[in-house]
């Protein structure tokens, strides 16, 4: 049997899932080939994965003329910390990211190959060092493709399509998988697969007494129970692309019928709404919550916002292209809520962000490489899939309570892009801050507690003084013009917490680091110049060795 998947928008999925009339779940459990999932947790080989070429600090620009804004992305510094190239099946091919779960330090990513042939992957990243995150394992799993995947209770429920005609057990080629991880979340061969009716499970959703699935077409909402692993209910309906659970409610969304909300318990219908119908067959998309709002990702028409309660929408994000971008490729994949904001895949549009509020404002667009087609935000972490690409993971530097009285009263940074402070000037600033570059002149001080990132050049100037305290990323990795973080003559940084010098650290002669208090650490990717009389001083990791 051919899978019948596609790719939409710069790689990102379609689905085209009707593989029978059947409504119900082949209730058979089937056990798993312990052989048939291939764990690599060689560290040698994973790394060869990590990517740090497009790393260091980004910027949110405006979409329309691709520069820097000055208003709310000045309050969300970001850095991309790392990007993992997809992997290769056991026949070569690159498969695509396409799906990610999150569980506390540790992000699950699902991929699936491209054409009628199957095949997938589940890697599994550890980001518990918030600059370095590490590829802790990889998972090939032979002829099936890994559609969606969300963790519960120590296991992660999968969606997939399989090739049946490899397993006589299967009926269909749409299955859900609950894998067991162990104690500390890693991924086994332990598992056990049901299949349901269609060519493919398109996503789904879990708490903590149930999981849910959905496959599309003439496909179904099915409800299975945590212990037995088995089908307890399922709902008929066409063409389904997402599942979500908000509170007591699963919310459902189907390319032709819209929105569909049930009650978790027993899967009855409460609410049906959206006129929306998808111009894409099939394609994938999700949803997300924000209090009594859903928020949908419509493809070609952008974003809808609606209420729950009523069914009214409340706001429609329309997509225009820019002027490099293709109109089929600007679709509205995926959206992510996490805290005050909201994030959209826009396929070749790339990443936006908005700000949460009665109407979603937008702040602007993540100055990332490639195309956006899933998106996942959780903790302080922003996962981005561009299929073949990899997968891209950006740090949302949030600030920390501070830990010096010079950091009380200090107003929130609000200057513009750049900021110079003339000699003898003396200002501070805290909370999250993003800027473009800093130059504090000579006999000046700049306080900054908090979170700051700096996306090209830092310089400190003779006497000049730069007391940091909470954590501050600066630069790009491995940039022809580097970017530089110098201390002149004379001049002093003081540091108390984490610093990450993505470029190149310059010391002139008779400059001075300080390092305050115990804990604080430097990691510096590029080259440290040093000149004469440098004075280092404190308690302080440094990560790269790079000081020495």
């Amino acid at each position: 049997m051919k899978k019948r998947i596609f790719l939409f928008s710069i790689l990102t999925l379609a689905f085209i899932t009707s593989c029978s009339d059947q409504e119900d779940s082949n209730t058979e459990t089937i056990s798993s080939d312990k052989n048939a999932i291939v764990i690599n947790d060689n560290q040698t080989q994973l790394n060869q994965r990590l990517d740090l070429s497009n790393s260091g600090v980004i910027s949110i620009i405006n979409p329309s003329t691709r520069k820097g804004l000055a208003t709310e992305s000045a309050q969300l510094p970001l850095t991309q910390i790392a990007e993992f190239n997809a992997p290769k099946d056991s026949n070569g091919r690159t498969l695509q990211a396409n799906h990610v779960a999150v569980n506390g330090n540790y992000a699950y990513v699902a991929y699936t190959l491209q054409g009628n042939e199957y095949s997938g992957a589940i890697d599994m990243i550890d980001v518990s060092d918030p600059y370095k995150p590490k590829l802790v394992m990889s998972a090939l799993i032979p002829d099936t493709d890994i559609t969606s995947l969300v963790y519960t209770n120590n296991k992660l429920i999968i969606a997939g399509a399989t090739n049946a005609d490899k397993n006589p057990a299967l009926l269909s080629p749409a299955i859900v998988m609950n894998m067991q991880l162990t104690s500390s979340g890693a991924l086994t061969t332990s598992y056990t697969t049901n299949d349901i009716a269609s060519f493919v499970t398109t996503d789904v959703a879990a708490n903590n007494n149930n999981y849910f699935a959905v496959s599309g077409n003439t496909g179904s909402l099915f409800k299975f129970d945590n212990s037995t692993k088995e089908v307890v209910s399922s709902k008929a309906i066409e063409d389904l692309r997402a599942i979500a659970i908000s509170n007591d409610k699963v919310v459902t969304l189907s390319g032709t019928k819209g929105i569909n909300i049930y009650n978790a318990s027993n899967l009855e219908l409460t609410k049906s709404f959206s006129s929306w119908r998808d111009d894409v067959q099939d394609a994938k998309r999700t949803i997300d919550f924000i209090g009594d709002k859903v928020l949908v990702s419509e493809g070609y028409q952008g974003l809808g916002v609606y209420n729950m309660s009523t069914g009214t929408k409340i706001q429609t994000i329309s997509l225009i292209p820019t002027a490099t971008t293709e109109p089929e490729d600007v679709v509205t994949n995926a959206v992510s809520v996490n805290g005050d904001y909201v994030f959209v895949a826009n396929g070749g549009n790339g990443l936006n962000v908005y700000k949460t509020g009665d109407q979603l404002t937008l702040v602007g667009t993540v100055g990332i490489n490639g195309s956006s087609n899933y998106v996942k935000s959780s903790g302080d972490y922003i996962y981005v899939a561009s299929g073949k690409g990899g997968l891209k993971i950006i740090k949302m530097e949030k600030p920390t309570p501070p830990t010096s009285n010079s950091c009380t009263g200090l107003p929130a940074f609000n200057l513009g892009n750049d900021l110079i402070l003339n000699s003898n000037e003396t200002k501070g600033f805290y909370g999250s801050t993003a800027i473009n570059s800093i130059i504090i002149n000579s006999n000046s001080v700049l306080t900054h507690c908090g979170s700051i990132s700096i996306q090209n050049n830092l310089t400190v100037n003779s006497k000049g003084k730069f007391i940091m305290n909470g954590s501050l990323s600066q630069g790009k990795y491995q940039q022809a013009n580097p970017t530089v973080l110098t201390v002149n003559s004379n001049a002093t940084l003081q540091i108390e917490g984490s610093v990450v010098i993505w470029g190149d650290l310059t010391l002139n002669s008779n400059s001075n680091i300080e390092f305050i208090g115990s804990g604080s650490s430097i990691t510096i990717y590029g080259k440290v110049n040093k000149s004469s009389n440098i004075s280092i001083t404190g308690n302080y990791t440094d990560t790269e060795n790079k000081l020495k």
